[in-house]
């Protein structure tokens, strides 16, 4: 459970960092998935430049197109029993661990439109190849991606490195909210002064506001640095697909955490 200190501090400033919140076990479910991911997407191409370093399970083209339902992305049954094909730990963990802790920093149950649940909205890997340039990620907020209609929506991302991060290898670059009475909203340049890099451990992981402003530089390093990053939001957001690149790949439904 998180403390109200960590609650408050994450709506004050947007973001939220939780050092060893994944055990051994769970990095290393994570991570196998993720090779075999990206694997498969090498079997098929470059992840740089046809994927964007970005690798959704559901998305990359390792499940069939006819796995993949209206009722996988949608309920939690089938969402699990499709993943588990990849990882039986990695899809509980998410739902379940992950889920719980995001419940937590949305909008609290008792304060929520009537009705109103919170759903994994989207899962992917950040694969970043070694010692390349094309995996830069320019600054942004992850709710701009949604269209207009939908950042009504609360949503959280949660950036969770499998391996060490730091500014050499393209950790992300966290620029706080810098208003208490108007969170998100960004009139002024990033400034050295308030943004960071976030050093963490493998296993770490970066809660973020979808109005959080940040980016990511290349791996210079000598080895692959892989992030899993799911997101929820508190309401179904529409499920879509379109040309401008904006889309919410699931809507599965969360349980209540006790």
């Amino acid at each position: 459970m998180l403390t109200h200190e960590q609650i408050a501090f994450y709506h004050r400033h947007g973001y939220l960092i939780i050092h060893d919140f994944l055990t051994p076990q769970e990095i290393e479910s994570y991570k196998s998935e993720a090779q075999t991911l990206v694997n498969h997407c090498y079997e098929h191409g470059d992840i740089v430049t046809h994927w964007g370093c970005v690798i959704e399970p559901l998305g990359c083209g390792y499940f069939d197109t006819t796995e993949i339902t209206l009722e996988t992305r949608t309920t939690r049954y089938a969402y699990t029993a499709l993943r588990n094909n990849l990882s039986p730990l990695a899809a509980t963990c998410t739902l379940d661990k992950f889920g719980h802790y995001a419940q937590q920093l949305l909008v609290p149950r008792e304060k929520r439109p009537l009705g109103q649940r919170a759903f994994l909205l989207n899962d992917q890997y950040i694969a970043k190849p070694p010692g390349g340039t094309g995996a830069e990620f320019a600054w942004h907020q992850d709710i701009l991606y949604f269209s207009p209609e939908e950042r009504c929506h609360p949503m959280v991302s949660v950036w969770t490195p499998l391996d060490d991060v730091h500014e050499g290898n393209g950790t992300v670059l966290v620029d706080p909210f810098p208003y208490s009475d108007c969170p998100g909203v960004y009139d002024n340049p990033p400034s050295a002064l308030d943004a960071f890099y976030a050093v963490m451990n493998a296993g770490s992981a970066l809660f973020m506001d979808g109005r959080l402003r940040h980016c990511s530089s290349g791996n210079a390093s000598a080895s692959f640095r892989t992030v899993y990053m799911p997101q929820f939001s508190l309401g179904r957001m529409a499920i879509q697909n379109d040309a401008s690149g904006g889309f919410t790949a699931l809507a599965v439904p969360l349980a209540e955490p006790s």
